[in-house]
């Protein structure tokens, strides 16, 4: 019975080299992320307004058209693709107003210029990131 269990490494076809890409993609994403939550997180606390935080509700809407006309495309980039271009047009869409959310709060005086330079910088950062995930994670589905 014990050789019913014994698994053949010879054939189990391993390319270390895209799995150390992958993990190190991974640890670089996190750790813009992370550094992009922590300028939203000085923002609002240092100058003790939270009224900024709005600006997650963009950060998790703005890559979801994208995501899905991806994945439910039929073309790639080589044909006109009417759903594609729509959900570039939303993701552009999306991020523009996160800017602008800011931007309208700093205008209206909601918010200090020292907030505003950090939360300029959030946006940049986690949006930076969120590009940089489809970049190196363009791979298709095989589903």
């Amino acid at each position: 019975t014990t050789l019913l269990y014994t698994i053949k490494f010879e054939e189990i076809n391993v390319n270390w080299d895209d799995m150390r890409s992958t993990i190190s993609g991974i640890i670089g994403l996190s750790f813009s992320f992370s550094v992009g939550v922590l300028l939203l997180s000085l923002g609002c606390a240092l100058y003790s307004n939270w009224w900024p935080a709005f600006v997650l509700v963009f950060y998790i809407l703005s890559p979801i058209p994208y995501a899905l006309a991806r994945r439910y495309s039929e073309t790639s980039y080589s044909g006109a693709n009417c759903g594609l271009e729509v959900a570039l047009f939303l993701t552009s869409l999306l991020v523009i107003s996160a800017y602008g959310l800011v931007l309208v709060l700093a205008h209206h005086q909601t918010i200090e210029r020292g907030a505003l330079w950090l939360l300029i910088g959030a946006d940049t950062v986690i949006f930076s990131t969120i590009l940089a995930y489809f970049i190196i994670f363009n791979e298709d589905d095989d589903f």
